[in-house]
């Protein structure tokens, strides 16, 4: 039996991370604590969530600077195999993070060379080794990810998609139906069907056969053709950051699927997972 193994497929790009009190409203300045930088975006995260339970390979786009040219170091340092294209016009995607004393956070994205991303390069990969689970974001450009999402369902490999950024464009919604599971969270939900999913409610219309919602510390919901199969709260933790903590759950929840856990003990164990991961102040190896 080949080794569990685990591809996600989207975006890398370089996080700067700054640590405040307090988060400031518009038009207000605030005197920053700290501040990191570090290796992110939501198929990095995952990866590094997946990699101390299946092998795990990393597909993404970067572009020809020095910012590019360090991922490959890091995500091997961090136990991430890394496939990278490297765009020959755009600069390798940054983000930057505003974190308060309490966990919460917001940020902006440049998405750089991840829309670069050719699906061509990344089907040939798993094609020549296929993996247990395919995982990718809308962070990917729709025509891009809807092209990969059809050449795994072709080489009938499973693939999980987590819808998130949400987008109104109709071109990503046309993506879900073509994922064996999608994952959203609670806000992401509620923009796709309309209803609060936090009421925990027996029936929800997604219209998708296998859905997971993630509400934070009020747990996680899985539904089946709109039924509501699983119902998890989450351990009652005290937050240092929630930074990144979604994308750590879905990484978790990759590899225990992966190992051919059942989806029921794989969301428990990326519940507790994640619940642990909230409760610390997480700087990867630092990407410039």
């Amino acid at each position: 039996m080949s080794e569990p193994a685990v591809l996600v497929v989207g975006s890398l790009h370089v996080d700067h991370m700054v640590q405040v009190e307090q988060l400031p409203v518009p038009g207000e300045t605030v005197i920053a604590t700290g501040s990191w930088s570090q290796l992110g975006g939501k198929a990095t995260n995952q990866a590094v969530a997946a990699a101390p339970y299946a092998r795990t390979t990393l597909a993404a786009c970067v572009g020809d600077d020095a910012d590019g040219r360090r991922a490959t170091a890091t995500l091997t340092g961090l136990g991430v195999l890394p496939a990278l294209q490297v765009s020959a016009t755009l600069a390798t995607g940054s983000s930057v993070a505003l974190l308060d004393a309490a966990g919460e956070n917001v940020g902006v994205v440049l998405p750089g060379a991840n829309i670069d991303l050719q699906v061509d390069g990344v089907a040939s990969t798993f094609r020549a080794s296929p993996p247990q689970l395919l995982v990718c974001q809308w962070e990917t450009a729709a025509p891009t990810l809807h092209r990969l999402l059809e050449s795994a369902r072709q080489a009938g490999i499973p693939t999980l998609l987590n819808a998130a950024p949400w987008h109104a464009d109709p071109a990503y919604h046309a993506t879900l139906a073509l994922a064996d599971h999608v994952v959203v969270n609670a806000v992401e939900a509620l923009a796709w069907i309309g209803t609060d999913p936090l009421v925990r409610a027996t029936h929800l219309p997604f219209g998708h056969s296998s859905v997971v919602v993630t509400l934070g510390g009020s747990g996680v919901l899985h539904y089946s053709d709109g039924l509501l199969t699983t119902d998890l709260f989450a351990p009652a933790v005290q937050a240092r950051s929630t930074h990144g903590a979604g994308d750590h759950f879905v990484g978790v929840l990759a590899g225990h699927l992966a190992l051919g856990a059942s989806l029921p003990d794989a969301l428990r164990r990326a519940v507790a997972s994640a619940a642990n991961f909230v409760q610390l102040l997480h700087k990867h190896p630092s990407a410039p």
